[in-house]
């Protein structure tokens, strides 16, 4: 239904999957009235605070808040229901069908860690690790599944610790993840595009032109608004991070490893693994042959979401993969759609009709394991 209408989507009586749905895409904002008033608050920088400053006080935050509940999918950003608040995003999911999901946070790992336990587990809020330095980096990992954190989120704008991440000294890293069954991810911003620092990418002025410039629209969620340029190659720090890892032999190393490259789209997917298997031959021919092919490794340890709009259908019908692919409503980001379910589920109407339970339910337990 249109918003409009008297009530909103809802596919509790239409979804054959609903209350079973693995989502392996959603964020948070931080909660405007404790935002604004926490002197230290400064992780937004100046551009966040004042965007959510002026949007906090606006009658569209006001309106939000009072219809988020008949109109959930339609109601995107700050005042969608459960944007910030743990117990109204349990009620989110209850009404999306959604057992659990990935979530992307917007605080430190403390409060991330806290968010997750206050929605028993259904919300796996991301802490963050800076591979600076292998001895900090696992303390501070260390630390956070101590305290109970499930999803860990990782950069990946520049080698870690100024190694490949297949490098041995991470092995200790990737040990404690495995032990703790941990989803590992990557995620649009880790390959430091957005902030200016991307060395893996191709330099700016590449995009500088009329037709390829563009910023972040001035909204709660705007990625898909910053150019044309920048979504083209979004995904190539995150493909030479799973290339290294995979032909690094760290799957065949930790073959529980859980990893997860999220928000970048699938398209790419399919021609990098066959990249990789192609060079599994030359890899042999010099005695560093793998005892799996790379799509072996891949299929086993690695889950990918495709954006709505990429054709879901053609990419498993050419590449294979359908393992790999696993449903994301990037929930309450304006970009994932006022529909992600439906849209969805027009690809999946394409495929072998139990292909559907694989990518809506079944592929994200990979990424999100009973707790």
């Amino acid at each position: 239904m249109s918003q409009g209408a008297t009530a909103g989507i809802d596919y509790s009586g239409t979804e054959p999957f609903f209350g079973e749905i693995r989502d392996a895409d959603g964020h948070t904002y931080p909660d405007p009235e404790l935002f604004l008033r926490d002197a230290d608050a400064d992780y937004l920088g100046e551009f966040g605070t004042d965007f959510l400053r002026k949007f906090a006080a606006s009658e569209q935050f006001k309106s939000d808040r009072d219809r988020n509940r008949v109109f959930l999918w339609e109601t995107k950003g700050i005042g969608a229901l459960g944007a910030y608040d743990p117990e109204e995003r349990v009620d989110a999911f209850d009404r999306m069908g959604v057992k659990s999901q990935l979530l992307f946070f917007a605080g430190g790992n403390d409060a991330a860690v806290a968010f997750q336990r206050r929605t028993n587990g259904r919300a796996r809020a991301c802490v963050r690790v800076d591979m600076t330095e292998v001895e900090a980096s696992c303390r501070e990992l260390d630390r956070c599944i101590k305290a109970g954190a499930a999803h860990v989120n990782l950069p990946c704008a520049q080698p870690p610790g100024g190694v490949s991440p297949a490098h041995e000294m991470w092995d200790p890293f990737w040990a404690r993840c495995q032990e703790a069954n941990l989803a590992v991810t990557l995620h649009l911003a880790c390959s430091g595009f957005l902030a200016g620092a991307a060395p893996l990418f191709p330099d700016r002025a590449w995009g500088d032109a009329a037709t390829l410039r563009g910023r972040p629209a001035e909204r709660a969620g705007g990625e898909e608004a910053t150019s044309p340029w920048f979504m083209m190659i979004a995904h190539m720090g995150a493909e030479t991070y799973l290339q290294a890892m995979v032909m690094g032999g760290v799957f065949e190393r930790f073959p529980r490893l859980r990893f997860g490259i999220i928000e970048l789209g699938a398209k790419w997917v399919g021609p990098c693994v066959e990249r990789m298997d192609l060079w599994t031959d030359v890899m042999a021919k010099i005695g560093r042959a793998l005892p799996m092919k790379p799509s072996e490794y891949v299929m086993r340890n690695v889950r990918v979401t495709p954006y709505w709009h990429e054709n879901l259908a053609l990419m498993v019908q050419r590449y294979g993969l359908g393992d790999v692919y696993v449903f994301s409503t990037d929930y309450p980001h304006l970009e994932g759609s006022r529909d992600p379910i439906g849209k969805f589920r027009k690809w999946l109407s394409q495929l072998p009709a139990d292909y559907a339970r694989k990518f809506m339910v079944e592929n994200g337990k990979l990424l999100l394991p009973e707790l």
